[in-house]
């Protein structure tokens, strides 16, 4: 079984603002794996996600470059999954197809921090 999504905000700035990523906790490489994720924001139409390959496992990873205006956002990631089996001499262990949603995660973007410059002429 798939187990539910642990969300965490990765925030990258290099001079530039650039679109945080959501990530979700590692799946290991020896349990049910991922095969594709996605997210909704606010309850709206699914927006794919990537699955990383990181040390022991997948990762989901989603781009929130869709998010464009300061807000407050509900983001609910899911994962599916494909049936499979495992076979060992004289046994097996399967899974069933399936897919898993995290609990809804509360998002806030600011927007802009820095304040409007206000304007003069100076003699």
């Amino acid at each position: 079984m798939i187990k539910h999504a642990i969300f965490a905000l990765l925030l990258a700035a290099s001079g530039v603002f650039a679109a945080p990523t959501m990530v979700a906790s590692p799946y290991p490489a020896t349990g049910a794996q991922p095969v594709a994720a996605v997210f909704t924001v606010n309850g709206g139409a699914p927006i794919p996600c990537t699955l990383v390959a990181v040390t022991g496992g997948l990762q989901p990873t989603c781009n929130l470059v869709s998010i464009t205006a300061p807000g407050t956002y509900t983001l609910v990631m899911t994962v599916t999954s494909n049936a499979g089996c495992v076979n060992t001499p004289n046994a097996a262990t399967c899974v069933g197809a399936g897919s898993a949603s995290s609990a809804p995660f509360a998002y806030s973007w600011q927007g802009s921090v820095v304040p409007t410059p206000a304007l003069q002429i100076s003699p």
